[in-house]
Formats: structure tokens, sequence, C-alpha cells
């Protein structure tokens, strides 16, 4: 799998609910920084593998509105909405967040993202 395709299934096949998936597309030593309303956060690999299961607790449906998707050597910009539904409320569809994140790639792992969210 390519890198691009790697992320195309991340964000279009429901890859962020998959753990296995995720422990073997972050390398260990994964750096995650991340802009948002509260602030800026320095994460791990661990914490990826622990959103998983939040997603997967919390939400019947959870899935990205991808509009940008650029490559370059071994960098993948993404930009998109992030939409869900609650298990309480599964028919009611939500936009939590809009998103740009940037994925570097290194031997077929990221190695490090930075993100920037704005919650809706």
């Amino acid at each position: 799998m390519t890198n691009r395709e790697k992320i195309e299934f991340l964000y279009k096949e429901d890859g962020i609910r998959d753990k296995q998936f995720l422990n073997t597309l972050i390398h260990d030593d994964f750096r995650l920084e991340w802009d948002s309303s509260s602030g800026n956060s320095i994460l791990d690999k661990n914490f990826i593998l622990n959103l998983s299961e939040v997603i997967n607790t919390n939400y019947e449906i959870s899935y990205f509105e991808i509009s940008h998707l650029i490559e370059e050597n071994n960098q993948i910009v993404v930009k998109y909405n992030h939409k869900v539904a609650t298990i309480e409320n599964p028919k009611e569809i939500m936009l939590i967040a809009k998103v740009v994140a940037i994925w570097s790639f290194q031997e077929g792992k990221i190695m490090d993202g930075y993100l920037i969210s704005k919650p809706n």
C-alpha cells in the first residue's frame, strides 16, 4: 500500500476505528502537534490508539468529508470535515470539526503529524 492509499484508508474506509491498522500505520516514535480550540498539544501513538477507542465507543457513525488530499515527497496534507452520529441519536449527523492535517512518512509509517482543528 502506498502512503496515499494508507491515508485514504484511514479517512475513507474508517481506518481510524481499526486499532490494528493504526498500530501498523503509526511509527512507535510518532509525535503529533495538535492546535485546537483548547490550545496546543504534543501527543504520541498511544493517544491515537486511545482516540480510536473513544470514537468506537461514542459514535455510531464517524466519517470524514475530504476536500483536499495533496501528496508531495513523504508528506500528505488532508483538509476535511469530521462528521459523526452519536449512539443515542444515530440518525442525526453532526459536523464536529473542520481539520487540516499534515502527515510525514518515514519507511512507510507516519512518523509525525501536525493537525489544526476548529470545532463547528
